[in-house]
């Protein structure tokens, strides 16, 4: 008796859509999270700057560049409040980042396809990379909107100005 072995078929879950999208979402997270603190500071700087302009030659907030700002927002409001609004952040990558790599890779595999000689020329990357990142940020935009609102909650308070809304859970952090 001969025994004959069927071949499994092979599945690479890494080509996966699904696969693409949690690293695509996970890898956009881990970014996020080392460089949320610079995006506060860049947020907080333009605020004073607008500010600064709308005070007829007397600012009410001082203008101290990125380190001052950040090392001010530590000793103002505790090195936690670095992160404050990360929340929206991680739910923005969840759909930005996640809706823009899995519809480039959906364009380049289904609809705009690679040429017979196997390549992906520059102007189908560039259609797809408008069209997805396009998308993405159509879906994405409410989260930037609540992720700025966030920011912005710490420097009202120290103003004496009221919140704009509450939230009972403190962003998760400090």
């Amino acid at each position: 008796m001969v025994q004959t072995q069927v071949p499994h078929p092979h599945h690479n879950y890494a080509d996966a859509l699904w696969c693409t999208y949690i690293v695509s979402v996970v890898a956009a997270n881990i970014a996020e999270f080392l460089t949320y603190p610079l995006d506060l500071t860049k947020t907080r700087l333009q605020i004073q700057g607008e500010v600064a302009a709308n005070s007829n030659g007397n600012p009410q907030a001082a203008y101290r560049g990125m380190v001052k700002t950040a090392l001010g927002i530590v000793h103002e409001e505790g090195f936690l409040k670095l992160w404050q609004g990360i929340t929206p952040a991680v739910y923005r990558h969840v759909v930005y980042s996640g809706i823009r790599i899995v519809t480039y890779e959906y364009l380049r595999q289904n609809v705009l396809k690679k040429n017979d000689d196997g390549s992906f020329p520059i102007w189908k990357s560039a259609i797809s990379g408008v069209t997805s990142g396009s998308v993405a940020q159509f879906f994405a935009s409410p989260a930037d909107l609540v992720k700025v609102q966030i920011q912005m909650e710490g420097k009202r308070r120290l103003l004496g100005k009221p919140p704009r809304y509450f939230y009972t859970n403190n962003d998760g952090l400090g």
